[in-house]
């Protein structure tokens, strides 16, 4: 097995089949020859076997397999700061501290060094903890962020981690007053970045999470607007059908919150046009989130 099949493979596997990706990685942490393989590796391994199987201690013996002999280099800073919160969950204190030590060596910024450890600790409240932690991490980022002449060593990882993250609050049963403001704080962040650092698909797309967080909590106006700047940002750059498709069941549902039936009739057709040859699991996950976009119930705290 060679390394880039055994992290897509994971990657495409992991929620369905975790254990048995877990026990790949242990099989196969041999593969990691560089500092690029290990960050691949270990970002996997902190995803799986911490994240999902709540195994902190294992996920840690892996990253230490992953990066052990290879010599110091800045790009093996983000597998020591997983390595540092692997162990910080496991309850290892001293191991940790050893590990963001050497992680915050090696990045050489400690201002890079803080927002990406606070967002390795946000990205595994996902898995673990309460949303008050993961809300607390990901504000302490972006008080770091904020604070910084030039983001654009971190932009990409602010977008990627928060676009998760709010996705993350979005899909909770309930939500309180306090939560859906840090999930739209978050999606603005993700917004943010995606505008310094993505292409202008990344823009589209920031723009429909925000529709949907929106939705989310019922606020219809500002729903429609986020789905419509998406749209527009489509049609002035080039074609993204399914993206525009899953911006129309924003769209619907943003419509029927505010009672313009007609209106909403007509993005549902425009979508369905537009996915009327999709099958399989493209198909499959439309049809859920048509089925989602026909609800516009209205949101109540927690």
């Amino acid at each position: 097995m060679e390394l880039e099949e055994l992290i897509n493979g994971g990657w495409g596997r992991h929620e369905t089949e975790t254990e048995a990706v877990a026990q790949e990685l242990e099989e196969h942490v041999g593969l990691v020859a560089d500092p690029g393989h290990a960050a691949a590796f270990s970002a996997l391994a902190s995803h799986t076997v911490g994240e999902h199987l709540g195994d902190w201690s294992r996920a840690a013996r892996l990253i230490e397999a992953a990066v052990k002999g290879l010599q110091d280099d800045a790009a093996l800073t983000s597998s020591l700061i997983l390595l540092g919160v692997s162990l910080e969950f496991g309850e290892d204190a001293d191991g940790a501290t050893a590990a963001f030590d050497r992680a915050r060596a090696l990045a050489g910024d400690d201002a890079v060094f803080a927002v990406r450890t606070h967002l390795a600790r946000a990205s595994a409240y996902m898995g673990v903890g309460t949303s008050a932690d993961l809300l607390r991490e990901h504000q302490s980022a972006m008080e770091v962020v904020s604070e910084m002449t030039d983001t654009a060593s971190v932009d990409r990882l602010v977008a990627i981690i928060s676009n998760n993250a709010a996705s993350h609050l979005m899909e909770q049963e309930e939500l309180s007053r306090e939560e859906a403001d840090g999930m739209l704080r978050i999606a603005e962040a993700a917004k943010g970045s995606w505008t310094r650092a993505g292409e202008w698909v990344n823009h589209e797309r920031a723009d429909y999470l925000m529709a949907l967080v929106h939705n989310r909590i019922s606020e219809w106006g500002e729903g429609l607007a986020a789905a419509d700047a998406g749209l527009a940002t489509i049609a002035a750059n080039g074609e993204e059908p399914i993206d525009e498709a899953f911006l129309q069941l924003a769209r619907a549902q943003a419509l029927a919150g505010l009672g313009e039936d007609a209106r909403r009739d007509e993005a549902l057709r425009t979508a369905d046009a537009l996915a009327a040859e999709w099958d399989g699991a493209l198909k499959a996950y439309y049809d859920s989130q048509r089925e989602r976009s026909l609800v516009a119930s209205s949101w109540q705290p927690a």
